[in-house]
């Protein structure tokens, strides 16, 4: 446990109480509008999904949560050609970026695992070095879907303004996983190392960023690339891309 962070446990959600804990940590992130209700989440959890959150341990305060569901895949290497889905994850304002979202991703890992799933995936925008450093760089997942404007036009406070575009990540929980050209050929796509000031003070300059990144990412999966790792330095960040192999996967 992080000696910054408040004393916490990570537990599955256990009662409504939690839920509802969870749509007032949505709408502080991203606005009452976008909230999944109460009795969605309960829903989801209730019927083969993982509803995992952080909780103070003093207050029991929900500090954070990520939230999944069962999907079909079309990724052959998938037990049964199906996955788990995560579509909601989210930490307080102030504990973001101090490791407890790395927490929270294990342990839907090892939820996830337990019933018998060895592939979760989710979206994130390509252009936020936060999410990229966490999902690449710490948690080790690979990408080569690239979706424009996955969720049409948000109001949000994360998002008004710009195309929801996203990266579907793969996070492979065994060996049967893609794999990539030994010593293959490499690309480089840089991304602003803070796109939400970069947002906030030129909005121009963000959609210019979209477009490029985009067209970039885009021509790069048609041509067999896959992201499999981030660097954030203080003055650049960039994604590296391999060659996938023609043998994806070991079985």
């Amino acid at each position: 446990m992080n000696d910054n962070l408040p004393r916490y446990i990570i537990r599955p959600f256990e009662s409504v109480a939690d839920h509802e804990q969870c749509q007032t940590l949505q709408s502080e992130v991203w606005g009452p509008t976008f909230a999944v209700p109460v009795n969605m989440t309960v829903a989801v959890e209730h019927h083969g999904g993982v509803a995992i959150g952080a909780f103070d341990s003093e207050t029991g305060q929900l500090l954070g949560f990520t939230l999944s569901f069962v999907a079909p895949t079309r990724f052959p290497q998938a037990r049964g050609g199906l996955s788990h889905h995560s579509h909601m994850a989210a930490v307080i304002e102030g504990l973001r970026g101090r490791g407890l979202g790395a927490q929270l991703k294990l342990a839907q890992r090892e939820a996830v695992l337990a019933r018998g799933f060895n592939l979760i995936t989710w979206t994130y925008d390509p252009l936020e070095a936060r999410n990229a450093t966490l999902n690449i760089r710490k948690l080790g997942c690979i990408c080569r879907t690239y979706e424009r404007n996955l969720y049409g036009d948000m109001a949000d406070n994360l998002n008004a303004g710009l195309p929801t575009d996203r990266f579907e990540v793969e996070c492979w929980l065994d060996k049967r996983c893609p794999q990539f050209e030994p010593g293959g050929a490499t690309r480089e796509i840089e991304i602003p190392t803070d796109f939400q000031s970069v947002k906030r003070s030129d909005l121009r300059q963000a959609l210019a960023w979209r477009a490029h990144t985009r067209a970039q990412f885009e021509q790069a999966f048609a041509d067999g690339f896959a992201v499999r790792a981030f660097t954030n330095r203080s003055d650049r960040a960039w994604y590296t891309l391999t060659r996938l192999s023609a043998n994806l996967a070991i079985i």
